[in-house]
């Protein structure tokens, strides 16, 4: 039986980063993660090397690794000046697929996000969605998909970027859902829009941990890029329902029909390319249960 791949993770000090660093040395993965810093709460189990350093370092990476998840940002919360943002985060995508390119890896996932898209205006989102005015945020990981085309293009074996709608779980922040499911748990009354609305745009992040173990076990030559998104998509009055039924609280929730009407996430492509894409309700579900776990528990197998 063959060996496990390497993977390095990058940005394991954040959310996503970290539970897959996490989720993959769970499950027997050589794993590299890399943070911006070593603190004393990072946790990390067995069979994680912790790699601290800034991304645009040459050289942080090991020689040889098999995989590269490539998480890491900087976002309008971890940065304030837009051109040290867009610049950071493109030189770093430059670097790390340099580098992993010189470590002869097989597979590079980049996790895009939908701010690539800038300002949508469509009822269903499609990859071949042109964009509209991004921010800072946006443009850079466009040029971060640019990059690892390119890379693909030079040798890489393969290169996936997915442009990641809300992701939620335990410790999820910046977007609507993990926000409102706080507040819920407060006791605080939310304020929502568009009730009567369809909703798709969410991915609980252990979904995406399992779609990317099938992926780099079994990748695809060439380049792809990629929505993520739930299927069966559910009114925003059904979906808040869901969410104080799973906490077991009265709703308490007022609703408003104004700003910008939502949009849904074709999920097409990223069911042909294998994504199981669970339902709303489903990760819905997953992301309360996943909150409510106790520290033991943070790494769900």
């Amino acid at each position: 039986m063959s060996a496990a791949p390497v993977v390095v993770v990058t940005g394991a000090g954040g959310f996503v980063g970290g539970y897959l660093a996490r989720w993959f040395a769970s499950r027997g993965y050589p794993v590299a993660a890399t943070v911006r810093r070593v603190r004393p709460s990072s946790g990390f189990p067995p069979g994680v090397s912790v790699l601290p350093g800034d991304l645009r370092q040459p050289g942080l990476l090991p020689d040889r690794f098999d995989v590269l998840i490539h998480c890491a940002a900087e976002t309008p919360s971890t940065c304030a000046d837009p051109g040290e943002l867009l610049a950071s985060n493109v030189e770093a995508a430059r670097m790390l697929f340099a580098q992993a390119r010189a470590a002869r890896a097989r597979a590079v996932v980049f996790l895009s996000s939908m701010s690539v898209y800038g300002d949508i205006t469509v009822p269903v989102v499609t990859e071949a969605l042109p964009p509209v005015d991004p921010n800072p945020y946006g443009r850079s990981k466009a040029e971060g998909e640019a990059l690892l085309e390119a890379a693909a293009a030079s040798g890489l074996p393969s290169g996936l970027s997915i442009r990641l709608p809300g992701t939620v779980g335990r410790g999820s922040h910046d977007n609507f859902l993990s926000e409102a499911l706080a507040r819920a748990r407060r006791g605080e009354t939310l304020t929502a829009r568009h009730p009567d609305a369809l909703f798709n745009n969410i991915v609980f992040v252990g979904d995406l941990a399992c779609f990317l173990e099938a992926w780099i076990n079994a990748p695809r030559p060439g380049y792809t890029v990629t929505n993520l998104a739930a299927s069966e998509p559910m009114t925003f009055r059904a979906l808040f329902a869901h969410v104080f039924a799973c906490l077991r609280l009265p709703e308490r929730i007022q609703y408003e029909t104004t700003g910008k009407s939502p949009f849904l996430i074709s999920t097409d492509r990223a069911r042909a390319l294998g994504y199981h894409a669970p339902t709303v309700t489903e990760s819905v579900s997953a992301f309360v249960r996943d909150c409510l776990c106790t520290e033991a528990d943070v790494v769900r197998a």
